[in-house]
């Protein structure tokens, strides 16, 4: 079995900064998209770790899991997709993700 993630989340901040300056990002804005890609790799592990056991989770565990990878993951993918290059987030499932709540 290879090297886990959790052992490698500076080499893949470093290869993915690397990679998109080569590709003609700025240094700041590769170096951020690297940060933006690996700064919730510990929520994928506990994502992981949360379904490969989720018939044995609590409510309030999964509820937990849940909120708190939702409260942090997308912010950062939504920044590594505007600093790559792919443009701003888009409401492609028409839930209403830029409505106002009420």
């Amino acid at each position: 079995m290879g090297t886990l993630i959790s052992e490698k989340d500076g080499k893949i901040k470093e290869r993915i900064r690397s990679v998109f300056e080569e590709l003609g990002l700025s240094s700041k804005d590769a170096d951020d998209l690297g940060f933006h890609m690996t700064d919730w790799l510990h929520n994928v592990r506990e994502m992981e770790d949360i379904y490969a056991d989720i018939e044995n989770r609590s409510d309030d565990e999964i509820i937990a899991f849940v909120m708190t990878f939702l409260a942090h993951v997308p912010n950062h993918l939504n920044a590594a997709a505007k600093l790559s290059g792919i443009g701003k987030v888009r409401d492609v499932f028409q839930v209403g993700i830029f409505d106002d709540d009420e």
